[in-house]
């Protein structure tokens, strides 16, 4: 699973890009992991959350292609950053991949300019949001973090 991202000085849109594509590829596998852990309303916010990954996946595959023509691979599985037995855990796994990837993207934006850069903020956005939810729904305090996708 892609770690918490530090951003490389010499990285261009295109890598940014790829890098925040692999935290698409990594979310829409974890939720897989997470949503059979869940119930009611916190499995219907999973599989929206996945939902949510996955579009983003799909045009950021086509933008890539159509671009550099050089698309990562997703990988057949992914390491967890910890065992997901139960609810605690699929809640905990949720906030991380969501903090995960808006590092990615939050990393994009320096690189980037226009409609990506528009679209890269989007997507850290939509990230924290999710984040705060499922801190939320977990009962974790406090609920939001002063800069989404940067690491402490």
């Amino acid at each position: 699973m892609p770690g918490r991202y530090a951003p490389s000085p010499t990285s261009g849109p295109t890598q940014a890009l790829a890098d925040a594509l692999a935290a698409e590829y990594a979310a829409v596998w974890a939720y897989g992991v997470i949503g059979v852990h869940l119930t009611d309303a916190a499995r219907t916010a999973a599989r929206a959350a996945e939902a949510a990954h996955r579009s983003r996946r799909d045009a950021l595959l086509l933008q890539l292609a159509e671009g550099s023509g050089q698309v990562p691979a997703d990988r057949a599985g992914y390491a967890l950053p910890f065992p997901v037995t139960d609810r605690a855990g699929a809640l905990r796994l949720a906030v991380e991949i969501e903090e995960r990837t808006a590092g990615h993207w939050r990393a994009a934006l320096p690189h980037t300019t226009g409609p990506e850069r528009n679209t890269a903020l989007a997507a850290l956005t939509d990230c924290a949001l999710r984040a705060t939810r499922w801190r939320r729904t977990a009962g974790v305090t406090p609920v939001t973090v002063a800069f989404p996708g940067r690491t402490a």
